[in-house]
């Protein structure tokens, strides 16, 4: 009995240091959205963002090369929208380096974002915890820009890096002069992008990484088609450091796609798995069609999961359907 005496004060004692539960608002989903893409993503790569359903930022694709990565790894990526490829020629004398070697010696990065297998690969290794350069020299074929203009054969070697920024020196391939750019690692970014016009600018094109979900771009994508193995497309690239999505079932309609359902799928990083290939295309009329099983969960930046699907790829303009616009429509779930 005396003990009952002491533990119900001790009970009322620590009932009263706890606080009643508050009652939480559900959070408002909102209705279906749609926007349309109002730029030609034949020309421009353009940055979007779901939570604000806005374009973050918009560029023409042919004012950059090379993208340096700003966080973890030191990792280079090539400009897929101008279809450049390169041929790593090894530890060779930079100047005396004047021509390519057989075509077939080219490589791209792969749209699935995976920079370990990328064209110029981990050019670095770490000695006594400093990052040096394995000093190869690269021949870069810089493609095509936005206006179909070529943007010739030229060389390049990365000197070095640090948590700080790359070094590089570069020229045209058979150019006397040689110029050196320093592209600075900027904290909050994915890749600071450059361009080997003009000498060599650093013009940090992408948006900062938590500011975007998805990239409209044109890209270029490998096939097992015998001639048409490597080709340019039209499609969706994902933010693959801070953005996951998935395919969601084919067969079940979009309004069907709820919480739970996403909360059982498995989400992964590859950047091209929205892609192209929700849309097709008419070669006898040129007229482009959606691809009605194809939706997607995708989870952004602040770990909020969207529904989408593209309901459209063409504009009309002065009474005539243009394609290069994406239309689609997203919810928050």
């Amino acid at each position: 009995m005396k003990k009952l005496i002491y533990i119900l004060p001790l009970l009322l004692l620590l009932n009263s240091c706890f606080k009643e539960d508050t009652a939480v608002n559900p959070f408002d989903r909102g209705d279906i959205t749609s926007n349309q893409v109002d730029f030609d993503v034949y020309e421009n790569q353009i940055y979007f963002d779901l939570s604000t359903n806005s374009v973050v930022k918009t560029n023409l694709f042919g004012l950059w090369d090379l993208g340096f990565q700003a966080y973890d790894d030191y990792y280079i990526r090539i400009n897929a929208a101008r279809d450049m490829a390169i041929q790593d020629l090894g530890i060779v004398d930079f100047e005396t380096v004047t021509t390519e070697l057989e075509k077939d010696q080219y490589k791209r990065d792969l749209p699935n974002g995976n920079m370990d297998s990328s064209a110029i690969g981990k050019w670095w290794e770490v000695k006594e915890g400093s990052i040096q350069s394995k000093n190869h020299v690269y021949v870069i074929d810089r493609g095509r820009s936005h206006d179909r203009s070529k943007g010739g054969i030229w060389k390049m070697m990365i000197l070095g890096a640090d948590e700080n920024g790359f070094t590089i020196k570069f020229s045209e391939l058979k150019s006397n002069v040689i110029d050196t750019l320093y592209i600075p690692r900027i904290d909050g970014y994915n890749y600071i992008t450059m361009s080997f016009e003009n000498g060599g600018e650093v013009n940090n094109l992408e948006p900062p990484a938590n500011k975007w979900d998805i990239l409209f771009t044109k890209y270029t994508e490998f096939f097992d088609v015998p001639g048409f193995e490597i080709y340019p497309v039209n499609g969706a690239l994902l933010n693959d450091r801070m953005c996951m999505v998935a395919e969601a079932d084919s067969v079940m309609d979009f309004n069907d796609l709820t919480t739970e359902i996403a909360q059982m799928t498995k989400f992964t990083k590859v950047r091209n798995e929205i892609g192209w290939d929700w849309k097709q295309v008419d070669i006898n009329t040129g007229v482009y069609t959606v691809n009605p099983f194809k939706k997607y969960l995708i989870k952004d930046t602040e770990g909020f999961i969207y529904k989408m699907r593209f309901v459209g790829f063409q504009k009309i303009i002065d009474g005539k359907a243009v394609k290069g616009f994406p239309e689609f429509e997203f919810k928050l779930l």
